[in-house]
């Protein structure tokens, strides 16, 4: 992903603005995306994203901990200050990628809270999965 943002000239911010543009609030949701050339972006929610929902069904979503998703850690350095707003420290971080068996912060090129507390990462140069 962060080759693709490279040669586009985007950084993950202004990712992060057209997804939330096409109502995608997380990476974590994203199955597929593609930059058009007429600048704009067309996006493929993953399956449990899409239409859809577990109010359609009723099923009562578990509480929150967090409105949105939120970034912690941009190309390998650590966000310290949306980790102190989600009062949380750099060491619960640097636990949580020892448990994805991520050794060390600069392998990682986007990490962000989800709103019910988890963590998602995306790690540079790993393998696109088709």
């Amino acid at each position: 992903m962060e080759n693709a943002l490279r040669k586009t000239r985007l950084d993950i911010n202004e990712l992060n603005s057209l997804l939330r543009e096409k109502d995608v609030f997380s990476l974590r949701d994203v199955e597929f995306a593609i930059f058009e050339t007429s600048g704009n972006l067309s996006v493929l929610k993953k399956e449990h994203k899409q239409s859809l929902t577990k109010s359609d069904i009723s099923i009562q979503s578990p509480n929150q901990l967090y409105y949105t998703a939120t970034e912690v850690i941009s190309d390998g350095v650590i966000n310290f200050v949306n980790l102190s707003r989600l009062n949380l420290e750099d060491n619960w971080l640097r636990e949580e990628l020892e448990k994805a068996g991520i050794k060390s912060i600069d392998k990682v090129f986007y990490a962000e809270i989800q709103p019910d507390g988890s963590i998602y990462f995306d790690c540079k140069d790993d393998e696109l999965k088709i």
